[in-house]
């Protein structure tokens, strides 16, 4: 039987996840927050809003999906796994007059807005989380 690509993040993850919707007011908003994890992807947390047929299936509205590289995302200290969610919920916000959630477009958006924040320390954890996950890839591929 083939492994599953996405399961149930263990209860940590999603601990941390749902703590940082609060700070960032999106459940105040009427936002409901998915969190699953993956077995393999190029990003450790890739976010993205709900379909319209995954609200239907799921009874949600306003659903954003985290996707969390999760065999890496628990290898890396605290900072960066806190860094990472405030940088992935960084492009998503509540837009009261469409009434409903919003990903920013731009990428560089979360980007700049992190770096006003951290300074060089930014570049320097975004790019520790790039080699994680390339050095896990390069591991997979020497298996």
């Amino acid at each position: 039987m083939a492994k599953k690509k996405f399961f149930e993040s263990d209860d940590q993850i999603v601990k941390l996840i749902t703590e940082r919707a609060v700070v960032n007011g999106l459940t105040e908003c009427g936002v409901n927050v998915q969190v699953m994890s993956t077995t393999k992807q190029k990003e450790v947390i890739k976010v993205g809003k709900a379909s319209d047929p995954t609200e239907f299936l799921t009874k949600t509205d306003n659903a954003v999906q985290l996707f969390v590289y999760e065999e890496v995302f628990l290898e890396l200290d605290e900072e960066l796994q806190k860094f990472l969610v405030e940088f992935a919920f960084d492009g998503v916000y509540y837009d009261s007059d469409k009434d409903r959630v919003m990903l920013e477009k731009n990428p560089y958006v979360p980007l700049f807005d992190l770096r006003r924040k951290y300074g060089e320390r930014a570049d320097e954890l975004l790019e520790a989380a790039y080699l994680a996950v390339k050095q896990k890839a390069d591991k997979n591929n020497e298996e």
